[in-house]
């Protein structure tokens, strides 16, 4: 196969791993980074193990689009509560000890998930409520 032909069937599968990952905008990058990445892979590894290039591709397709929608439903499960009690005491831990629940909704939490997590940490006494402010203690 020439290298033009190879080179197009190689975008061709990429682009249909990652659209088959149902991603939920027409462009997301990392997702893309992520199908392109494991189509590529599998397609290298059973190209150079069979020396079937319709298997490799197949193969990279199927694996590219499954890695595409696993990363899709990371994506919309959003943040678990323990791991925002981590990212808050990271947040706090560098702006001083004082957090608002607004820095850790900026860093990425989602609001009700932020605002269980640091009642949480207060509940346990790593942190006490100032106003609307939580104060950690060092």
């Amino acid at each position: 196969m020439s290298s033009p032909a190879l080179g197009l069937l190689l975008l061709a599968g990429a682009l249909l791993a990652y659209a088959l990952g149902a991603p939920r905008r027409a462009w997301e990058p990392a997702q893309a980074a992520l199908a392109a990445t494991a189509f590529a892979l599998t397609f290298a590894v059973v190209a150079l193990a069979s020396g079937r290039l319709a298997a490799a591709w197949i193969a990279g397709v199927a694996l590219g689009a499954a890695t595409g929608r696993w990363n899709r439903s990371l994506v919309q499960r959003g943040m678990g509560r323990a791991a925002t009690e981590r990212l808050a005491l990271k947040l706090a831990w560098r702006r001083g000890g004082v957090l608002e629940l607004d820095d850790l909704v900026a860093a990425g939490a989602d609001p009700e998930t932020a605002r269980a997590a640091l009642t949480a940490l207060e509940e346990r006494g790593l942190c006490r409520r100032d106003g609307a402010r939580y104060r950690f203690e060092r």
